[in-house]
């Protein structure tokens, strides 16, 4: 999902003004580091999405405070949908849904 994508999947939502502008000010980097952060909270086990997307919004660095937890749901979803990670159970239930690393990724 590349940021064209992104923002397409979030237009639909009620987000404020900061919240748009942090998105429309993301590239391609701010995506990978925030692939990357979401990578490194896991490893081969089972572990709540909505868990780890609250856990990397939370460390995320200052420059992204303002994205909503949406983003980092979508962005969990892309790296499922790329076989970076893998999820069991309904994507769209962060509640219920478990993610961990696939086999072709290497623990942090």
């Amino acid at each position: 999902m590349d940021k064209s994508a992104l923002e397409a999947a979030v237009a639909h939502l009620d987000l404020d003004e900061d919240a748009r502008d942090a998105i429309a000010s993301l590239d391609d980097g701010d995506l990978m580091q925030i692939d990357q952060a979401i990578l490194s909270a896991l490893d081969r086990s089972w572990k709540k999405a909505g868990f780890i997307a609250s856990g990397v919004m939370i460390a995320a660095p200052d420059a992204y405070e303002d994205l909503p937890e949406e983003v980092y749901v979508l962005r969990i979803r892309a790296l499922a949908q790329a076989g970076r990670i893998e999820g069991k159970g309904d994507p769209q239930v962060l509640k219920t849904y478990e993610i961990r690393l696939s086999d072709n990724q290497q623990v942090h």
